[in-house]
């Protein structure tokens, strides 16, 4: 925990590094070492899931996912390949390494960093106060750092002046980038040289998850095997080239500190100063280090097969040099908060990695696009086999993710807890729902405590869940936006709802019954009832889900997060009822007395307090092409969507999730050739590089691949009061012919 967190003496016992010990070993038991993640169990769910099936054999599903393979043949800075496993995930250039891009990235879920604070910066200076209808309440509003770079606050760091107490307490926390591994050339004499790659061919084998990479180096051939392990937080790496015997190819550890900026890894000598690494035990095959961030500090081990050394060459640097003669190195690196007893070979990592990986694509569901007349058929799919491998190795571990996961740090690496249904309702429709049991832990044992104290610091009841936090829910980030955003209150009841929906049961009414009531306690106690208009108001203050209805002091009654309170309250009081529970009094009055969503010239506006405005983005369709949609009107909705997909390419402004908006959208509303058109829509924000990268946000933008795993499943599986046909959100003309098993009807 923070020394700085204002909550410090009223919190668990339980520490930040105490807390990632004790879950990891929880989850993993007899685990070398700790990750926590949710996919190591992914094999442990056997044979596929039977969500639903169509007539026929069944789906090869090996031939779907390989031939979407994904091959490199050139140095891209744009399409680096990636292997993880949830809680740990591993970022590579052409060469199978770290080697030519310092920033590429080797992040976990639970490696974070607190930046010193020599100036003493008080949580408290960058609260404001608010007023809601005589309520006073303080948000974390105060803080220039902006965007996913925090860029307004570079200005006054740069200039020498110190950090207000909004910018330094919305970059700490941060994730940490754990270390870079990568080749080092050396000429005839050991001098450094150049490294060059010529005539690269790289491949990701999806379903190994196994990434072989082959280039030359002045004409001598280097081919290099990377993997995952799936239950330790370690990359396994085979090298083999007449290079590493001539003693001119080397492999080295840098490790970085973070600019106070952006939180990225930095190289700069100023900074080497602020952290340590020493080298503990060596010989023997086997190398520890110890790092130390200020309070922060985590272990990495290196263990090599053969003969080599592993010596210190540098500040924060470290070099893996083969025995002379040598044409082949084997070595594995594992990170973890405390050091790890003993280490598998790079061998038996890549066997349980592909052991692994075949498990996973055989459980759950899988979609078929093969026989579709409709030439776009390969794209889709493509994106759809992306999207289940890149959201696998980074949105599925002990804590909810970041935008771009376990790839870079936008947003200083917290997560945005208001996307979590973007990120997880696709698990559970795609029978996949136990690689959320990392989530549930932590919203429950971490999340929870944190909403009640924030609820309660400002004077409401339950719980009000944050949007912009750190793995530990330190504090609220601070932002002119952050505190004000409420959806993520309406997702964690949603995705209960959905995990009962698929599993019935006393027990997951009782394993999330405290997240569902004491987030609709706060529901109910936020709203504030108006005698002019005799009906219970939604703020101020808050922002839509376009965060666009500034100022948010002013801002009230917003589609989309009333179209969540009346589901919230809805859905709490159903599971009172299946609890055998009496229904909570205040809870009906809210909702017999909630403001309807406002509508002006036939259309619903973003929010009330707003006339004249629809957002510029395709935010609020959420309240019905995601959600059932029972307070929205469908033809009142079909002209907000008519409107929006009118001029949609004109707006400046766009995200990576909205065209899965607009295509369950289009869905819903009877319009399955526009539903597949959105999906496919030529726009920067919906490319989808060879990598299968999204850069509609952040780099990469997953909750578009969280969306379109989401929407597809939709589409396919069909929703409640969907037409009564086969794929019934996909054409019926012919041109899609579309096989599927495993997955479930959507809400």
């Amino acid at each position: 925990m923070p020394a700085n967190s204002p909550d410090s003496e009223s919190r668990p016992a339980l520490g930040r590094r105490q807390f990632v010990k004790t879950l990891s070993a929880a989850a993993l038991g007899a685990a070398a070492c700790p990750v926590g993640n949710g996919l190591a169990a992914a094999g442990a769910a056997g044979s596929r899931a039977t969500g639903g099936m169509t007539a026929g054999p069944a789906i090869d599903r090996q031939a779907v996912v390989s031939r979407h393979n994904i091959t490199v043949d050139r140095v891209d800075p744009r399409n680096p390949l990636q292997v993880g496993n949830g809680e740990f995930a591993f970022a590579c250039d052409v060469t199978g390494l770290q080697t030519l891009d310092d920033q590429l990235g080797t992040y976990s879920q639970w490696g974070w960093h607190t930046f010193d604070n020599p100036h003493q910066l008080r949580y408290e200076d960058a609260l404001e106060e608010y007023d809601s209808h005589g309520h006073k309440a303080k948000y974390a509003s105060k803080a220039e750092a902006l965007g996913p770079a925090g860029a307004s606050g570079l200005n006054r760091t740069q200039a020498g002046a110190p950090p207000t107490a909004g910018d330094w307490y919305r970059r700490s926390p941060h994730r940490l980038h754990l270390g870079r591994i990568g080749f080092e050339l050396r000429d005839a004499a050991g001098r450094p040289a150049p490294l060059l790659p010529e005539n690269p061919r790289q491949t990701l084998d999806l379903w190994s998850g196994i990434i072989r990479s082959n280039f030359q180096v002045e004409g001598q051939p280097v081919e290099v095997t990377t993997c995952v392990h799936p239950h330790l937080d370690a990359v396994a790496v085979r090298v083999r080239s007449p290079l590493l015997g001539m003693r001119r190819l080397v492999v080295s550890w840098r490790f970085p500190y973070s600019r106070f900026a952006d939180a990225l890894p930095s190289w700069d000598p100023a900074d080497q100063g602020k952290h340590t690494t020493q080298l503990g035990r060596t010989g023997a095959g086997r190398a520890d280090l110890e790092r130390r961030l200020g309070a922060d500090q985590y272990a990495v081990a290196v263990a090599w097969s053969g003969a080599a050394t592993f010596t210190a060459s540098g500040t924060h640097r470290f070099v893996l040099a083969p025995a002379a003669s040598a044409t082949g190195l084997d070595f594995v690196s594992a990170f973890a908060p405390s050091p790890c007893p003993e280490l598998p070979d790079f061998a038996a990592t890549a066997m349980v990695a592909e052991r692994h990986w075949a498990d996973f694509w055989q459980s759950g569901a899988a979609i078929d696009l093969s026989d579709s007349r409709d030439p776009r058929w390969r794209e889709l799919e493509r994106r759809v086999v992306l999207a289940q491998y890149l959201t696998a190795i980074q949105t599925c571990g002990s804590a909810p993710p970041q935008e771009s996961g376990l790839f870079a740090n936008s947003w200083y690496g917290k997560f945005h807890l208001e996307m979590i249904a973007w990120h997880g309702t696709h698990y559970l429709l795609w029978g996949r729902g136990h690689l959320l049991d990392g989530w549930r832990k932590w919203l429950r044992e971490i999340g929870l405590p944190a909403a009640r104290r924030h609820a309660r610091d400002q004077g409401y009841e339950g719980a009000r869940w944050m949007k912009m936090i750190d793995r530990y829910a330190s504090w609220d980030s601070p932002s002119f936006i952050a505190p004000f955003r409420l959806t993520q209150n309406g997702h964690v009841i949603y995705l209960a709802e959905l995990q009962y929906r698929l599993a019935p049961g006393p027990s997951v009414l009782i394993a999330n019954r405290e997240l569902v009531f004491e987030t609709a306690d706060f529901m109910a106690d936020f709203v504030a009832w108006d005698d002019a208009s005799r009906r219970y108001i939604l703020g101020p203050p808050l922002l839509s889900g376009s965060e666009a209805t500034l100022p948010a002091a002013k801002a009230f009654n917003p589609t989309v997060e009333l179209s969540y309170w009346f589901y919230g309250l809805r859905t709490a009081q159903l599971w009172r009822e299946r609890l055998g529970l009496p229904r909570v009094a205040k809870w009906d009055r809210v909702l017999a007395g909630l403001s309807k969503p406002a509508i002006e010239d036939g259309r619903y506006l973003d929010a009330e307090s707003h006339p004249g405005f629809w957002s510029g983005r395709a935010a609020w369709l959420e309240a019905y092409g995601c959600m059932p949609g029972v307070e929205i009107d469908p033809a009142i909705i079909r002209r907000n969507y008519e409107h929006d997909a009118a001029d949609f390419d004109r707006r400046p402004e766009s995200w990576g999730c909205d065209f899965t908006m607009l295509a369950m959208t289009a869905a819903r509303l009877g319009r399955p050739e526009e539903a597949v058109d959105w999906l496919l829509h030529p726009h920067p924000t919906n490319e989808w590089t060879l990598n299968g990268f999204n850069h509609g946000g952040s780099t990469p933008y997953l909750p578009a691949h969280g969306g379109l795993l989401w929407a597809v499943a939709m589409m396919a599986g069909g929703w409640d009061g969907s037409p009564r046909r086969h794929a019934p959100g996909f054409p019926a003309d012919g041109a899609w012919k579309v096989r599927w098993e495993g997955l479930h009807r959507a809400p």
